[in-house]
């Protein structure tokens, strides 16, 4: 599953990014500014992330920004999230 939304790094300007879902929920990616970002949420609440493939692995936690978008860490989307 793809679905085109909204991307930023901090507090940077929101620009066009693609979300991507291997299984819903469990592992997907995000791929903007020459980057894609890969999660993995094991259903216990542990979810990690990591930046290209060469990175190594983070633990983050989901938040909600002010404005409505879903974080983890310094990365946030905005926009139709298919999470479940």
């Amino acid at each position: 599953m793809a679905v085109d939304v909204e991307c930023r790094w901090s507090h940077e300007a929101w620009e066009p990014c693609r979300f991507e879902a291997d299984a819903v929920g469990s592992r997907w990616n995000l791929a903007f500014n020459d980057h894609r970002i890969q999660f993995e949420h094991d259903g216990t609440g542990l979810m990690r992330m990591r930046i290209n493939e060469r990175s190594s692995w983070n633990s983050v936690q989901a938040s909600w920004s002010e404005e409505g978008a879903l974080c983890w860490g310094e990365v946030c989307a905005r926009g139709d999230l298919p999470m479940d």
